[in-house]
């Protein structure tokens, strides 16, 4: 039994993570998949690789669940506040399911081939959508970011992760792989460009400043990836006109301040995290927090009492948008103790792993997204942080290695 099932395992936690983008067309999938998975980890665990968990950062983690999980059930928040719990509980319970197989090639590249099915898939979305007659934009058009498999945020995710894994597995001589893995890079640098997933951009950005630092020989890797980055950019910019508004002006002749007053005016979080700030001003969120449940009733009612533009306003309390921020969703929902210990957990990450390029840029990757999405408030998200902490907490710490 052992045999059969650590041969199979590595491959149900591939279609796990190709079958998650389309979650929304097999939802059952990934559970079962899950379930699969929870009944074979017995048999494919081995003792050493959990031995010294208490000395890495799985310790702050498991101190930060107990905390919430406690918290919740003393103060009476159990029942309205477990669809946020479960979500928690989910993203390590999959992190735990992963350590037997957190540095297999074939997890890495589940991650890689979703990533291209994904674009796959939304690039035949979109042709089908302009032989309709509608026009690319994907500032203006809800139809055209509807026609994407997931959510742009997390296509942007699993793009960056992508480009990391395949980085991880380039070969420092030539190899016959190296130029798959580089046309993965090329393909997912433009694919974000295109649907001008500005997080992901900005993420990418700091891996690769973060990746000369890594690295003896900066000059040669600066010179060929710095010239692929600009002529993709460059090409990007000249030929996509929503990244051109993106980013450095909008074409609504009411709008012409420049950068930082159109980004302040027209990018939701703006709104989102001013109403979030506000109810940070509660004296009862510093000890206990006010509940996730709560944080959400108390942003609408924020939404409805500051927003005077009366469509964005209905826009807002339509889309029920929650607070975008983990750390500050962590700090509403259950207090600055919960806040320290997932904080902790990241910096215990970023300790332990400071002489590698991998798990540097992985972390890097988790805290940027962590900034501008509430992971645990949906189900793809938890499980992206169950992989991220899969790969992090229970890595060997590395020896000091440029090159790693």
């Amino acid at each position: 039994m052992n045999i059969l099932a650590t041969s199979i395992y590595p491959y149900i936690c591939f279609l796990l993570f190709f079958a998650l983008p389309f979650d929304d067309y097999f939802r059952a999938l990934p559970n079962l998949l899950l379930i699969a998975l929870a009944v074979l980890f017995p048999f494919v665990i081995k003792r050493s690789e959990l031995k010294n968990w208490h000395k890495s950062p799985a310790l702050w983690v498991l101190l930060f669940l107990l905390f919430v999980i406690g918290q919740t059930w003393f103060l009476g928040r159990w029942e309205q506040d477990f669809v946020v719990l479960k979500k928690i509980l989910l993203a390590a319970g999959l992190a735990l399911l992963l350590v037997p197989v957190r540095e297999s090639r074939t997890l890495h590249h589940g991650i890689i081939y979703s990533s291209i099915a994904a674009i796959i898939y939304s690039m035949v979305r979109l042709v089908m959508l302009l032989n309709d007659g509608l026009e690319v934009s994907f500032l203006a058009s809800a139809s055209i970011i509807e026609a994407l498999l997931m959510d742009r945020i997390y296509l942007g995710l699993l793009a960056v992760l992508s480009v990391i894994v395949s980085y991880r597995h380039l070969h420092k001589t030539y190899h016959p792989n190296n130029g798959y893995y580089l046309a993965n890079i090329i393909l997912q640098l433009c694919f974000v460009l295109f649907i001008v997933s500005r997080i992901a951009i900005v993420v990418l950005l700091v891996c690769f400043v973060l990746s000369l630092f890594y690295r003896q020989k900066r000059g040669p890797q600066l010179l060929f990836f710095g010239g692929i980055l600009g002529l993709v950019l460059s090409l990007a910019f000249v030929l996509n006109n929503d990244l051109r508004n993106q980013f450095f002006y909008n074409n609504n002749p009411e709008h012409q301040e420049g950068l930082l007053a159109n980004t302040t005016a027209l990018e939701p979080r703006m709104v989102i995290w001013d109403c979030a700030w506000r109810l940070t001003d509660d004296p009862a969120v510093i000890w206990q927090g006010i509940g996730y449940t709560q944080t959400n009733v108390q942003m609408l009612a924020c939404y409805s009492e500051h927003i005077t533009n009366k469509i964005k306003r209905e826009w807002f309390l339509t889309r029920k948008y929650n607070v975008h921020n983990q750390f500050l969703s962590l700090y509403l929902g259950s207090g600055m103790v919960a806040f320290v210990l997932f904080a902790l957990s990241i910096l215990a990450i970023f300790w332990r792993h400071k002489n590698a390029l991998f798990p540097m840029a992985l972390g890097v990757t988790m805290v940027v997204f962590l900034l501008a999405e509430n992971v645990f408030h949906r189900q793809i998200g938890a499980y992206y942080m169950g992989l991220l902490w899969a790969l992090l907490l229970f890595m060997p710490a590395p020896q000091k290695d440029h090159d790693v």
